[in-house]
Order: C-alpha cells, then sequence, then structure tokens
C-alpha cells in the first residue's frame, strides 16, 4: 500500500440529553492534535465566548489523552526526550525508516510552541519556541 495517512478524526457525545454536546478530536497532516466542531444542543458552536460546562471541558480533556494514546498505538516508534535550557532536540532512529513520509506527534509535559524539522530516514528534530527544560514525548506514525 503506498496510501498515506492525512488525517484521523473521533467524534465524541457528552453531557446527558437533553443537554448534549459533541465535539471533534482530530489529529492532523502536521501531527497535532486539535478540537473542532463543538456542538449543544442548538448546533454548532462559533462564538470563542461561549462557556460551556465544565463536565464537558473534563471531557474534552479527556477525550485528547485517549485520541494521544490511541495514535501512540499506531506508532512505528517512540520515545521521550529531555530539554535541559535548550531549543532544541535531535532524534535518531535506531533502524532508519524506508521513507520520509512519516508524522511525528509530541506529547509534551510543558506548556510552549514546537515544530518538526530536519525530517529523513534516520531521524528528525524538536525545535522549541524558546529556551525550556522538561520532557517531550514523541509518537512517529507512518
Amino acid at each position: 500500500m503506498s496510501g498515506t495517512l492525512i488525517q484521523a478524526s473521533f467524534v465524541y457525545r457528552s453531557g446527558t440529553s437533553p443537554d448534549l454536546y459533541q465535539f471533534t478530536i482530530t489529529q492532523n497532516a502536521a501531527g497535532e492534535i486539535v478540537l473542532q466542531d463543538i456542538q449543544d444542543p442548538y448546533g454548532l458552536i462559533i462564538s470563542p465566548y461561549t462557556q460551556i460546562p465544565q463536565s464537558v471541558a473534563d471531557d474534552i480533556a479527556t477525550a485528547i489523552l485517549q485520541v494521544e494514546n490511541i495514535m501512540a498505538l499506531t506508532s512505528a516508534v517512540n520515545g521521550t526526550v529531555t530539554f535541559s535550557s535548550e531549543t532544541e532536540k535531535v532524534v535518531t532512529f535506531a533502524t532508519a525508516l524506508a521513507s520520509a513520509t512519516y508524522r511525528v506527534v509530541l506529547s509534551p509535559a510543558i506548556f510552549a510552541t514546537f515544530r518538526i524539522t530536519s525530517k529523513t530516514t534516520a531521524g528528525f528534530t524538536i525545535e522549541a519556541g524558546a529556551s525550556i527544560s522538561g520532557d517531550v514525548g514523541y509518537d512517529v506514525i507512518l
């Protein structure tokens, strides 16, 4: 098979009837896990000022963790790197991959912005938006 997974979406329902909410957690082609399409009992929520019940917010957080776990199960390579007042870490695979068309999903234990650069069959680089200290988990999805 030469196809490549572009996106994986998971739709969740939260609350009790008649106050049901629905939302989608998606892992996109960049490997980012994003929340999309929150719906309350009246339809799609489009205002960023709409408050949702705490129980729904808790369910969203749980769903994000579930999607991270599901995607990690499909991971060909995974691990953790530790930044120590650094802006980048190089990850080298023990065995080279067949191609560099993989995606990398990051699970940082710290709040920071990251990007993946220098993807090759032998590995990749994780760049942080600022000098940071802390652990960052990664999963490589083929």
